[in-house]
């Protein structure tokens, strides 16, 4: 395997853009084109009394508006991805009888002119008879203790178990335990979501702000009632996806039954607010934990419930609890687990996958239950971690869960060392910063680790078409939103194919242009597409060669094949340029990968050295320290920006983000005046990169995936480094959930 050369550091993507060449779902336009705008519900639960249409409809340039009972039957409802056993909760296309959440779509207006669409809504007359609104956390915290979730609707339970549970704990010298929570996040695209269409004939052309254009293309036929192939959706670029874009949405059905039915393209962009109040959050979740140890601090067992809010309707947050659990194991030897997760419906926006896609959460719970035992015992939380290490030798690692019939088995890695290279680079040798705080302020110094479990799914598609021109275009079924997929991909081939990069196309998230491809999501399209690129440039390489192996009559194990031209190895005057071997109608060769195991294990160990203002409870990461292992580095530059992207999501969690809910079920962090996120101040931050690459058996390119390695561990880093910090003046400060605000941080001192 070669490396990849050091001039070819540079992203394929980003001149377009920055030129302002991109082209976005909300970009779309001509005179023709209609304009959708959705009348949204205020109340968080009621019976629907009354939608009156009638002024509305009369409002000139208003061209329909639709109710729950214009709809075919078929465009009702949306499917549950993740969920096919919660159709009763499945969420509606537009309200039928009942409202469930803020922001349930009730109504849609298409208009001739955008403003005269939102004019149109609210002439829109709507009675709804309020229902107290259920189970909502109160003061707008989703960790808050809810005594009443016994009477919560249960939308689905988890059950996880291995090892003798009730014999580790029995046994055990130490048993610590904890409450832990986790507010609400909102996904927070830079490019709220948005949809166009336009019929053309018997085909439909649909562009969406999504993370699948194969998700959304099945769910618009099935909702349609139109085959698969009369759908073409495409996603050319799309502003920040995170996770809950990868969900199919009622207004991209909206829009593609506008446009079919019409017979006009038709556009609906969401404003931030309509953005943040209805597209899918992640989190609010409650962890009560209890660890169970040996009196040197070696671990026995974990059990606990898990509390977990899927919001309004059965979408993929029903299923998170899968990847809290996953991670609640971390790079530590677990002899024992046993967790009950329920997910419960309440009457807020769904939950799903967002930035991390909950393994920040489990991770928050394992690193903040070590600390605690820490402290339990009177012992180094660097030092137990260190006991409990998996050791690279004991490589690949079963950790005893089984999901979906398939062990976890850790396949690679090198924790220790990530420790010790973590703490080198935030403070140097030795692990402790010399450094005095200021007057009115203490500092604390935390680490946390983590195991990444990386990419999912099967089946990945790549199609090379090579054109007597000499150009090779490569064509994928990723749906990109900013990663650098197509330098990912386009660097790969260029080394496989042995191809100069410049004479590589990359054609990506069209549904007339590939093979059905995966969701882009959980750190997967290195592992899964990269792959699938290697594969398919392989094959193609093989066949050029024996087309001139006949043209040049040598043996094609004879021949060199290096920027779109053969020679024969020693006789550089016998050459080809492939262009000329290629048929008239280009050469095309298609493979798919099939993951013999469809994840890899990254890992981290992030250390933070953060200073606590004592007058004002403000936090300050003053330097942090990420050492990772994600096998191979296809390109140093696109893995740089991913691990300071993920850095930041992760700084938001831990001490800005909060969607948060007022008792009555009001949203009230539905734009970014109320709903805070990092911003260049806060991420003015001494931010210091390891990269321990160990080979991973799992994949042919030896890739795990990176995408969330530098998102998960930072809100348990920054909780223990704060927690470390005052409690220099109350030894009993707990930090127990996030994010961690200044006035939390004053309770504490307080307390």
């Amino acid at each position: 395997m070669t490396s990849i050369p050091p001039e070819q550091n540079r992203r394929v993507e980003d001149r377009r853009l920055l030129l302002g060449r991109g082209r976005y779902a909300g970009d779309m336009n001509s005179s023709a084109m209609l304009h959708l705008a959705v009348v949204r519900s205020t109340l968080a639960r009621g019976r629907i009394v009354e939608i009156d249409t009638a002024r509305a409809a009369a409002l000139p340039g208003v061209v329909a508006v639709w109710t729950w009972a214009d709809l075919p039957a078929s465009a009702r409802t949306m499917s549950d991805w993740l969920a096919p056993d919660l159709a009763h909760r499945a969420r509606p296309v537009l309200a039928e009888s009942e409202v469930r959440c803020v922001g349930d779509a009730l109504a849609v207006v298409l208009a001739e002119d955008e403003y005269v669409a939102h004019d149109a809504v609210d002439l829109v007359g709507v009675v709804i008879d309020e229902v107290a609104a259920s189970a909502l956390p109160t003061a707008g915290r989703a960790h808050a203790p809810r005594p009443e979730a016994e009477v919560l609707e249960l939308a689905r339970r988890h059950n996880f178990e291995f090892g003798d549970v009730d014999g580790e704990f029995a046994r055990a010298a130490c048993v610590v335990r904890a409450h832990l929570g986790a507010s609400r996040i909102c996904g927070a695209a830079m490019e709220p979501r948005a949809a166009w269409a336009e019929r053309v004939g018997e085909r439909l052309t649909v562009r969406a702000s999504t993370q699948s254009v194969f998700n959304v293309r099945a769910e618009i036929a099935r909702r349609l009632g139109l085959e698969e192939q009369a759908v073409r959706v495409l996603a050319e670029d799309v502003g920040g996806g995170f996770g809950p874009k990868g969900t199919v949405y009622p207004e991209d059905v909206l829009v593609a039954l506008a446009a079919w039915s019409s017979g006009r393209p038709v556009r609906w962009v969401a404003s931030r607010i309509e953005d943040g109040m209805t597209t899918v959050h992640a989190h609010g979740t409650e962890l009560d934990l209890e660890l169970a140890a040996d009196a040197d601090g070696r671990l026995r067992a974990l059990r606990g419930h898990i509390l977990h809010d899927a919001g309004a309707y059965g979408t993929s947050g029903v299923n998170q609890p899968n990847n809290f659990v996953t991670h609640l194991i971390s790079t530590y030897h677990l002899p024992a687990l046993r967790i009950e997760a329920d997910a419960m419906f309440t009457d807020t926006a769904p939950t799903g996958f967002v930035r991390g896609g909950g393994r920040p959460l489990g991770n928050f719970g394992i690193e903040r239950m070590i600390d605690r035992l820490a402290h339990e015992l009177e012992l180094d939380p660097i030092e137990v971690r260190r006991r409990n290490l998996i050791q690279p030798h004991q490589m690949p690692h079963s950790t005893g869960l089984v999901l979906g019939g398939r062990e976890m088995v850790y396949d690679s890695g090198d924790y220790p060392a990530l420790l010790d290279a973590a703490l080198d680079a935030v403070n140097g040798p030795g692990g402790r910063d010399q450094a005095q705080a200021g007057a009115g302020s203490v500092r604390g110094l935390g680490v946390a680790c983590c195991v990444e479990q990386s990419g999912f799914g099967s089946g990945e598609p790549a199609r090379i078409q090579i054109t007597p021109d000499g150009v090779a275009h490569l064509h994928l079924g990723c749906t990109p939103q900013g990663q650098g997929h197509r330098t990912m991909a386009a660097l790969l081939l260029a080394e496989r194919l042995g191809w100069a990069l410049d004479r590589v196309e990359v054609h990506l998230a069209d549904t007339d242009v590939s093979a059905a491809g995966g969701l882009t999501a959980g750190s997967r399209s290195a592992m899964h597409v990269g792959n699938a690129v290697a594969l398919a440039a392989t094959t193609a390489r093989s066949r050029i060669l024996d087309l001139a192996s006949a043209a040049l009559e040598a043996d094609a194990r004879d021949l060199v094949l290096e920027a779109g031209a053969v020679s024969v190895r020693g006789v550089p005057a016998m050459r080809v340029e492939v262009g000329q071997l290629v048929p008239a109608g280009g050469l095309s060769i298609e493979e798919r990968w099939d993951a013999p195991n469809p994840s890899a294990y990254s890992s981290a160990c992030h250390a933070a050295l953060v200073e606590v203002d004592t007058a004002t409870g403000l936090v300050t990461v003053l330097r942090y320290a990420i050492a990772y292992d994600v096998g191979r580095v296809l390109n140093p530059l696109t893995a740089t920006g991913q691990l300071h992207g993920g850095w930041m999501h992760g700084l938001g969690m831990a001490l800005l983000e909060e969607a948060i809910y007022d008792p009555d079920g009001g949203f009230r962090s539905a734009s970014f005046l109320e709903y805070l996120v990092p911003s260049p101040p806060e991420g003015a931050v001494d931010l210091r990169l390891i990269s321990l690459s160990t080979p991973t058996p799992s994949n042919p390119e030896g890739i795990k995936g990176i995408g969330e390695n530098a998102t998960i561990p930072v809100p348990a880093c920054i909780a223990n480094a704060v927690e470390n910090a005052i409690r220099q003046l109350n030894p009993m400060a707990a930090v127990t959930s996030i994010p961690i605000t200044p006035d939390e941080v004053l309770a504490q001192l307080r307390a």
